[in-house]
């Protein structure tokens, strides 16, 4: 707007008055006086008016944006020298260029900018554009830092939180070398991190433990839990394919955990950052070890599946608690979004839902059917095959202990890893 203003304001000039045409005379005289000219000069107006309107808008982003004071003079110095500089060097190409509304472009947009950039707004707003630089894209920090929610960050809403982490790092570790352990880490590291920037996140977390991503910072208002679970299907997609290039020796995990958070800037000093606090944050991070046990890749909380029931493919898995939750959860493997299974694995995935509860019911002999029924031909299943050697464990137990107490668990308890 400064830009706009300023450059609106100089076309009014030249309209209105003749003071910078007076001034390209007088450019013209002492030029004549310096410079052996060729010829006539010939003077355009247009250059006359791009040049001052590139200068407004460039002073004005300088003036906001850069955060030394004597930066900002240094700048508009220079810019102001070279603008002067100009017309000569144009006069002896036989342009006649006055150097005088550029100069005020630059002296009264870097002016006002250095004003705007001195403003409480201002300076909040680079400070939190320090923090998001390089875990959002530019449009969604542009809206984050546009929302209402920017200014009150300690306000708790419902968030989407992604895990994502290598499950085997133990056994890299005594299969590969240092620097191919190294460069396999990084390289995951860099898909997960690329993968969930573009599709909305902000990235709260990269390094060896996982990375950790948050949907809903940018647009509380969204469809937060939705754009999480179409980024972990896209982060699956290259997950497998950056697994079989490393001949599947790399085994990974993809959660998503919906729920109340509060962000905040944590740290001290350099370093400070933009995270959340909230219990699904711990949540995701237990859930995603756990497709370890299973053999699955993306495992999402009851929540994120009541908020995208409507728009994915998914089937539970078993009943969860986690220390200090208040009560028992439902999770869910997400399998793909709606509209996306043929009829064929829609009536597998159905009777894999069956088998489930008649597993959780007793129904060990019933289960049986169900999960042999949701078998795909040619397609290894590690939760189908997961489920069905539970159940047939369970037969196998009563068979030889008629009215004993079955010892299959049907909810299982979160750990810290």
């Amino acid at each position: 707007m400064i830009g706009v203003f300023v450059a609106a304001g100089l076309l009014l000039l030249y309209k209105a008055t003749g003071i910078f045409f007076k001034g390209a005379l007088l450019v013209k005289s002492i030029c004549a006086q310096v410079l052996v000219l060729r010829g006539e000069l010939s003077f355009y107006m247009p250059l006359q008016i791009v040049y001052y309107t590139f200068m407004a808008f460039v002073s004005a982003f300088i003036g906001a944006e850069l955060r030394s004071f004597t930066g900002r003079l240094a700048f508009m110095a220079g810019a102001c020298f070279l603008t002067i500089t100009l017309a000569p060097l144009l006069a002896y190409h036989g342009w006649l260029f006055e150097p005088f509304s550029g100069m005020a472009a630059v002296l009264m947009a870097g002016l006002c900018g250095t004003i705007y950039g001195a403003s409480e707004d201002s300076r909040r707003a680079l400070e939190q554009a320090d923090w998001l630089k390089g875990r959002m894209t530019d449009s969604q920090i542009n809206k984050f830092l546009s929302a209402p929610e920017s200014s009150s960050l300690g306000t708790k809403r419902e968030l989407t939180v992604l895990t994502c982490r290598i499950l085997n790092h133990a056994d890299l570790g005594n299969q590969i070398s240092g620097d191919a352990l190294e460069s396999a880490v990084t390289d995951f590291m860099h898909e997960v991190a690329k993968t969930v920037i573009t599709k909305g996140a902000y990235l709260d977390a990269c390094n060896v433990e996982g990375v950790r991503a948050v949907f809903g910072l940018a647009d509380s208002a969204g469809e937060h839990a939705l754009e999480a679970c179409r980024a972990a299907l896209a982060l699956q997609r290259h997950l497998d394919i950056l697994a079989k290039a490393s001949q599947n020796k790399i085994a990974f995990g993809i959660a998503l955990a919906t729920g109340p958070m509060s962000a905040g800037i944590f740290g001290h000093d350099h370093f400070a950052q933009l995270s959340v606090m909230g219990e699904p944050l711990d949540f995701s991070r237990r859930l995603c070890s756990i497709n370890h046990i299973y053999g699955s890749h993306v495992l999402i909380s009851a929540r994120t599946y009541q908020m995208t029931k409507d728009s994915v493919e998914a089937r539970p898995m078993e009943m969860v608690s986690a220390p200090r939750m208040h009560q028992i959860s439902e999770v869910y493997e997400l399998l793909a979004e709606k509209g996306k299974f043929t009829d064929e694995q829609a009536k597998a995935r159905d009777a894999f839902w069956q088998g489930v509860v008649s597993l959780r019911k007793g129904a060990y002999k019933d289960a049986i059917g169900h999960l042999k029924r949701a078998q795909l031909a040619g397609l290894e299943d590690a939760p189908l095959k997961y489920f069905l050697d539970r159940a047939e464990a369970a037969v196998r137990e009563d068979e030889e202990e008629p009215g004993g107490k079955q010892t299959a668990k049907h909810v299982r308890v979160l750990t810290a890893n």
